[in-house]
């Protein structure tokens, strides 16, 4: 939906409703008036307004782990210095403003309670979606997990059946500019990853795919147990200590039971009757020193006084 830009003074300078782009008749006005027109128009598609950040929706597939982490820094520059650059915004098929980029700025300006700057075009599904995925690579600082999350996003948003699944596929390497074998590598791994977990960690910024294909392996041999180490992670460290500390805690064997020496020997008697019970590991040692411990008894009944 285009906006009038100059609202009743175009109006009223050329004595006639301001067109829009579906009916715009060429044939009844000057070339000159024409061409005026038509600029006019393809200005506005990209002209920004300001928009009640609450009337813009977040859309389904996100790029960033924590949108929040780190947002007072931005609060405070748009504070003392104003938005400088608008957010892009489309309007959906049933009429709603979706962000498709700047998300930050967007929690920004609703934390401030003002309005916010924005461009607002007419784009498909996949067109957002590439079009958030290239700003994202031009912003030179998502990781390579907010990556994989936002590929496994585009797949689950897109591809709900085996035909739209290929496709899907297509637009996220497209959005990443990335080969398409990586995409589906970096599905599994977003997937096969509990969120609780991934949201433990955090984005782990400089933390390459191998890292991260480590951890993947590892929930992938237990999955119950990679959700329950979420609650142990170490929040007070840099994100790739933690992806450390989650590789590690999943990797860690249980540690043997203490056992009291006493319980691996265990003698008992009935009557005249002796019985030992001992580890299978201390049996044979257990078994010698009784046999030299019997001699030795024997020998001093020899050598004592009759």
């Amino acid at each position: 939906m285009a906006r009038k830009v100059f609202g009743n003074s175009l109006k009223n300078a050329m004595g006639e409703a301001t067109p829009s782009e579906e009916n715009l008749d060429t044939s009844r006005t000057s070339p000159t008036v024409a061409r005026a027109q038509a600029s006019i128009l393809e200005e506005d598609k990209h002209a920004t307004r300001l928009i009640d950040p609450n009337a813009i929706q977040m859309s389904a597939v996100m790029d960033r782990v924590d949108p929040s982490d780190g947002l007072d820094d931005l609060v405070s520059s748009i504070r003392e210095h104003g938005q400088k650059v608008p957010v892009l915004v489309r309007r959906t098929s049933n009429g709603s403003l979706e962000i498709v980029y700047g998300r930050r700025r967007l929690l920004a300006c609703r934390e401030l309670g003002q309005k916010v700057r924005a461009t607002v075009m007419e784009m498909t599904d996949e067109e957002a979606l590439i079009a958030q995925g290239v700003e994202n690579n031009a912003r030179q600082d998502p990781s390579f997990i907010e990556r994989a999350l936002f590929v496994a996003g585009i797949i689950r948003e897109l591809g709900k059946t085996d035909e739209a699944r290929k496709n899907a596929q297509t637009v996220a390497y497209r959005a990443l500019q990335i080969d398409e074998s990586l995409v589906s590598r970096m599905n599994r791994i977003a997937t096969g990853i509990p969120t609780e977990l991934i949201q433990a960690i955090g984005p782990a910024h400089g933390v390459g795919r191998r890292v991260w294909e480590k951890l993947f392996r590892l929930c992938e041999k237990d999955g119950a147990k990679a959700r329950q180490i979420a609650a142990e992670i170490p929040r007070n460290l840099p994100g790739p200590n933690r992806l450390e500390a989650a590789i590690a805690l999943l990797t860690a064997t249980k540690p043997a039971p203490e056992v009291n020496p006493n319980e691996r020997v265990k003698v008992g008697r009935r009557g005249n009757r002796i019985t030992i019970d001992a580890d299978a590991d201390l049996a044979p040692r257990v078994e010698e020193a009784v046999r030299k411990l019997i001699m030795e008894l024997l020998d001093r009944g020899q050598d004592g006084p009759e």
